[in-house]
């Protein structure tokens, strides 16, 4: 009697376990599927616009770097929870290396986009902003070669004495359960490593963000200013668009830094609501926000607005014709 109550209760504390896992999963992969159509997006466009026009401006070649690690970084999350819902720690060292650097990559993308933004519409005088103002163009290429580097160096000491590897299968043997391989040991070692990666691109975006908010916010009260002055009524649309797309990116990237943080410090349990809520929230800044950033560029936006009625009437008219038949 008392192993059948034992056997049981096991039971009972399993099945929300596995109701939470499965939540996770599937969000993981709703989430994969739209970032990939909303990154690939946004990656094929400004390809092809490079094929044919032989140059992109900096603007563009910011979202194909971004669109591309999302991409990987979305991929490799998917894999590393299903790893996780199959109970299975087959190269785990390999996907937790390869899972900090493609965050830490989109993380540096992400942040030189936000500078984009900042240089392009704040306008201060001092030396060193100034030569950034005049030169990002210039400098583009070193950027994306400084967002690599960091992000395989600050991922470099997992690879070494297979620490993770040992970590995983003594979860392995002991039941344990999360979405990324790790033990309760080395828990510090990776909030460390992983904190390390995503601290300087966090500070240099929030920085930029700051800048341009409070620029568009002057800017705003300065025209509303003029308003009451003049007879034309002066248009803010731009600057209260401009101002919203940068505090959604903020948005998005701080929920993004805090829950990534927090999911690997295992303050949350993989198997709880807070543990689908930190997922939902992982995967919606590689995804959802790619698709805000698809709505808000003007030629992505207008791509996709004459691309999808033209999709679909074709798809109408495929089923026409097999229904017909």
């Amino acid at each position: 009697m008392e192993n059948f109550n034992h056997s049981s209760s096991q039971t009972s504390d399993q099945a929300p376990s596995n109701s939470y896992q499965s939540v996770s999963m599937g969000i993981i992969v709703f989430e994969t599927l739209l970032g990939s159509l909303a990154n690939g997006f946004m990656v094929l466009k400004n390809l092809l616009d490079l094929m044919s026009h032989g140059h992109l401006g900096s603007c563009d070649y910011l979202l194909i770097g971004l669109g591309l690690s999302r991409f990987a970084f979305l991929w490799v999350l998917f894999i590393s929870y299903l790893m996780n819902f199959l109970q299975s720690s087959l190269g785990a060292t390999s996907i937790l290396s390869l899972f900090l650097v493609f965050n830490n990559t989109s993380l540096w993308f992400a942040t030189w986009l936000c500078v984009f933004y900042c240089i392009r519409i704040v306008d201060i005088q001092n030396r060193v902003f100034v030569f950034f103002k005049r030169n990002f163009d210039r400098c583009l290429p070193v950027f994306f070669v400084i967002s690599i580097v960091m992000s395989l160096v600050s991922s470099l000491p997992i690879l070494y004495g297979g620490v993770f590897d040992r970590a995983s299968s003594q979860n392995s043997s002991r039941g344990i359960q999360s979405a990324m391989p790790f033990s309760s040991t080395n828990t510090v070692l990776l909030l460390e490593i992983s904190s390390v990666g995503s601290i300087f691109p966090f500070l240099i975006f929030s920085v930029a963000a700051w800048l341009v908010v409070m620029s568009l916010w002057k800017h705003t009260i300065k025209m509303k200013k003029q308003e009451q002055s003049s007879f034309k009524k002066p248009s803010l649309e731009a600057h209260y668009g401009a101002a919203k797309a940068v505090a959604n990116f903020f948005l998005f990237y701080t929920i993004f830094v805090l829950f990534f943080n927090l999911y690997q410090a295992r303050v949350l349990s993989p198997e709880s609501i807070g543990g689908c809520l930190c997922t939902m929230f992982i995967g919606s800044y590689p995804s959802v926000h790619s698709l805000l950033l698809v709505y808000q560029n003007n030629k992505l936006h207008k791509t996709l607005v004459t691309f999808f009625p033209k999709w679909l009437c074709c798809y109408q008219e495929d089923t026409n014709d097999s229904q017909t038949n």
